[in-house]
């Protein structure tokens, strides 16, 4: 398999996005008019978090028109792995238009920038987080074109937020739960055999 080509990674979701849904959620999205300052973000947007939203708010403040770019699920998956993303295209996309600091949407940008995407969409700057996700892309730089046309700015993130964190956290929680029912399937049991006489064995069922 050549180093270019992606993984057949779908993320499939019952989660049917029709055209009229699409509207609703693009209906904060303002056309770009002459002399617009237009900052240029890109990402997975996986779970989209508390930390997406302030670095979109950053983001914004460098100019007059926030353009977002959301990779499409294999691209995610081939540069994250694992079982990433848990969210599919669609539902990463409607999440990024119901901020209210994004303008607008690029859906499955390209992974590298190219002069060719910053010269049609006239991107002015492109911005990027200190804090996001790892990404595994053999020591390759994506924005190395931005960064040699002098339009690049790094964000500092305000929250140390990332998906990694979050799954962390739902796995630790599951455990604290269940480990809590566990308890309370015990106690129930020893009731039950207390009060109605019954065996060691029935409070080890």
């Amino acid at each position: 398999q050549a180093s270019d080509e992606l993984p057949s990674f779908v993320r499939e979701s019952k989660f049917m996005t029709t055209s009229r849904m699409l509207r609703l959620f693009s209906e904060g999205c303002l056309p770009i008019t002459a002399g617009k300052k237009i900052v240029y973000v890109d990402g997975g947007w996986d779970m989209f978090h508390a930390g997406h939203v302030a670095f979109l708010r950053e983001a914004a403040a460098l100019g007059d028109y926030l353009l977002v770019g959301v990779h499409n699920d294999a691209v995610v998956n081939r540069h994250r792995g694992s079982n990433f993303p848990i969210m599919n295209l669609n539902e990463r996309v409607l999440s990024v238009l119901s901020c209210r600091f994004c303008n607008d949407v690029v859906i499955d940008p390209p992974w590298h920038l190219t002069r060719e995407m910053i010269a049609a969409l006239n991107i002015s700057v492109v911005a990027h987080g200190t804090k996001s996700d790892a990404n595994n892309d053999g020591g390759r730089d994506p924005y190395h074109v931005p960064k040699q046309m002098g339009i690049f700015c790094e964000v500092k993130s305000k929250l140390p937020l990332t998906i990694d964190v979050i799954v962390e956290r739902i796995q630790r929680n599951h455990e604290r739960i269940s480990a809590k029912v566990e308890r309370k399937m015990v106690g129930e049991r020893e009731y039950y055999a207390n009060r109605y006489g019954l065996g060691p064995e029935a409070v080890k069922a």
